[in-house]
């Protein structure tokens, strides 16, 4: 049994001053007054020292290994982006991905993030690395061809519900520019037999879109409704250049809108219209994206980002306040994942939270704490990241990670991959 106590808690809902969180196992059995909280004198205490306590963050759509290449391709759009890219890709091997993996993932426990979609290859490395670690992802790789489809029920027979459920895997396509209708068509039937969820990236670029529209007759949200991926659960990373057509198609089909601002900023892909779609009913969450087009793998900073790009976007000062972009980044992220019981500091929910830390400059005062997590804090600020009733992290310390270990193996994987 654990007890986080002397906090200000943010339960994803409510707000106590003087809070605690008692865990039993993997589940929260108590979160809300400290003077109320149980009493539980055997339990391991830990003394927030007037932090704020938080869900952690579910990072919606992200590419873990991608740390490998931080800094590739600077101040290029999309298409010449990937065109520095998928050369270096073309060296990775299952070694190097699992490390990769393995940095990634300290990067976010470092962060407050308790789970993360992936899209990549040679996904049975990243769930290896999740798995040695303790956080949870939902795996999905990138597929391009029959041959990627295939490989995604191996890996689905193989890791679906490992690690005591933190480990889920999703049909991947990578997107409509680098598959066909076959392909397409191929794994809807093989996801359908699955029963698993999907992860696409959909509609970044005007030119992505424009060229859907002369291959297809129609825009990538409708070719892929069309073709029934939408039938399925989907994450569909990135959602920029949508009409009101295809954000009626979105909310109709429940589609999982993936907001990834920082990597559609520094690629200049555009802006997303979160808000438009949330108002149409689209269920919207936040992605950092790779490592490589954001440079940092830090959810507090995109959730920043994004609530402060719609304000200045739309002219509107109360544009995705600072709860309704704390909710994009935890509890929408956690469903869109498919971690029903997660996101939420609550009795039953399992124990998933992040702390930062009590005594930062930046964090103080805290009237509002919706308003100081999204506006103030920073990634660095988390003093603790939890995940399943387990401490991966916490003051410098990573109980299930070698840190040194993991940063010279990510230098030597990017020097074999020609960073450098």
């Amino acid at each position: 049994m654990i007890l986080v106590d002397n906090v200000k808690l943010y339960t994803g809902e409510h707000s106590f001053p003087d809070g605690a969180v008692l865990v039993e196992g993997e589940k929260i059995l108590y979160a809300g007054s400290r003077a109320a909280c149980p009493k539980a004198e055997q339990a391991r205490r830990i003394d927030g020292r007037g932090g704020i306590l938080m869900p952690g963050f579910y990072n919606a759509h992200c590419h873990g290994a991608m740390t490998l290449m931080r800094g590739v391709g600077s101040d290029l759009n999309l298409m010449d982006w990937l065109g520095k890219i998928w050369p270096i890709e073309k060296g990775l091997t299952p070694d190097i991905v699992y490390w990769g993996s393995l940095h990634g993932i300290m990067e976010m426990l470092r962060r407050g993030t308790v789970a993360f979609a992936d899209s990549y290859f040679m996904e049975d490395q990243v769930g290896r690395a999740a798995l040695d670690a303790g956080i949870r992802v939902n795996l999905s790789r990138a597929c391009t061809d029959k041959e990627g489809v295939d490989s995604v029920t191996g890996l689905y027979r193989q890791w679906q519900g490992q690690g005591q459920g933190r480990i889920r895997v999703s049909m991947g396509i990578h997107g409509e520019y680098t598959s066909t209708p076959q392909v397409v068509a191929y794994a809807v039937e093989k996801g359908r037999a699955l029963g698993a969820g999907f992860h696409i990236h959909l509609s970044e670029t005007q030119g992505e879109v424009e060229g859907c529209r002369q291959r297809h007759g129609v825009s990538p949200v409708r070719y892929f409704r069309d073709l029934g991926l939408f039938d399925s659960p989907t994450l569909a990373a990135h959602c920029v250049h949508v009409d009101d057509e295809d954000i009626a198609i979105l909310a109709e089909k429940g589609v999982w809108a993936v907001h990834n601002p920082a990597s559609n900023m520094k690629l200049a892909s555009g802006f997303a219209p979160v808000c438009r779609m949330l108002q149409a009913g689209v269920k919207v969450a936040l992605g950092t994206d790779g490592a490589s087009s954001n440079n940092r793998l830090d959810m507090l900073s995109d959730m920043r980002l994004a609530s402060l790009l719609q304000k200045g976007f739309t002219g509107d000062p109360t544009a995705l306040g600072g709860a309704q972009a704390f909710a994009m980044a935890t509890r929408t992220g956690a469903l869109a994942m498919g971690w029903p019981q997660c996101g939420l500091l609550q009795e039953g929910m399992q124990a998933d939270m992040a702390l930062l830390d009590g005594g930062a400059e930046n964090l103080c005062p805290t009237p509002d704490l919706p308003a100081a997590i999204v506006y103030a804090a920073q990634g660095l600020n988390v003093r603790m990241t939890m995940v399943q009733g387990k401490v991966l992290y916490q003051d410098g310390e990573f109980p299930t990670l070698d840190k040194e270990k993991i940063i010279w193996k990510a230098e030597e994987a990017a020097r074999q991959l020609g960073v450098y």
